[in-house]
C-alpha cells in the first residue's frame, strides 16, 4: 500500500494524494473564487488513483467550460423554487396571472412531488415520473386538463432551473432533457354556410341584433 503522499500546489493547480490513514485517494481542484475572496477549492475522493484522477479531470473540464456549480448554500428543489417565486419572479417581474400559474405548479405539484431532491442531484427521469403521475390524475374536466397541468408544471420547473443555471447554482438544466408532456388540441369544426345563415337570421329577430 502506498504511503501517505501529499502534493499541494501553492499556485492553485490541481493536486492528488493518497492517505494511508484513510486508505483512499484525495484530489483538490481550484475552480474559482468564493464570495469572501478566498479560493474555491473543491475536494474529491475515491478508492483508486484512477478514480480520483477522473473526478479531478471532470472538475477541470467544467471549470474550463464555466459550468462549475457555485459554492455555498446547498439548495433543495423546494428551497430553490420558493426562493425563485418569492424573490425572482414575483410581480411586477411577471404578470399576476403568470405568477399565479407558477405558484400553483410549485405548491400543488413540484414541491410535494420532487421538492426533497437536492437541486444538483435532480435528474430528467425524476421530472418525467412526476409528469406521468400528473397525467394519470383524474379531474372532473377530463384527461386533457391533466395533460395541460403536466405541461404547465414542466414549463414552470424549466423556467426556474434556467435561472439556477445562469446563477451557477446548477450546472445543467435537467428539464431541458426531460420529455415534456404534450397537450393535444381538439380540432374545432367550422360552421357550415347554412348554420351561419341560421345564426344571422336568429340574431335579426332580437334586440341589438347588430351586437
Amino acid at each position: 500500500m502506498p504511503r501517505e503522499k501529499k502534493t499541494r500546489n501553492a499556485d492553485g493547480r490541481s493536486s492528488i494524494y493518497y492517505s494511508e490513514k484513510e486508505d483512499c485517494w484525495h484530489g483538490y481542484v481550484t475552480v474559482g473564487v468564493k464570495d469572501n475572496g478566498r479560493s474555491d477549492r473543491r475536494h474529491v475522493r475515491g478508492k483508486t488513483q484512477t478514480e480520483v484522477t477522473g473526478k479531478v479531470q471532470k472538475l477541470e473540464r467544467e471549470r474550463g467550460e464555466g459550468r462549475v456549480r457555485k459554492a455555498g448554500h446547498v439548495w433543495t428543489v423546494e428551497t430553490w423554487l420558493k426562493h425563485w417565486l418569492e424573490n425572482i419572479v414575483a410581480p411586477p417581474v411577471v404578470t399576476e396571472n403568470a405568477y399565479s400559474a407558477y405558484d400553483v405548479a410549485v405548491r400543488i405539484h413540484l414541491v410535494p412531488g420532487i421538492g426533497a431532491h437536492r437541486l444538483d442531484k435532480l435528474e430528467p427521469e425524476h421530472l418525467e415520473k412526476l409528469y406521468r403521475r400528473i397525467m394519470k390524475q383524474k379531474t372532473h374536466l377530463g384527461p386533457t386538463t391533466s395533460a395541460a397541468t403536466a405541461h404547465q408544471v414542466h414549463r414552470t420547473i424549466r423556467a426556474a432551473l434556467n435561472v439556477a443555471v445562469r446563477r451557477k447554482h446548477l450546472v445543467v438544466n435537467p428539464a431541458l432533457e426531460a420529455k415534456a408532456p404534450k397537450v393535444e388540441e381538439k380540432e374545432v369544426e367550422p360552421y357550415t354556410v347554412d348554420q351561419v345563415k341560421t345564426l344571422l337570421e336568429t340574431a335579426q329577430q332580437r334586440r341589438n341584433s347588430v351586437r
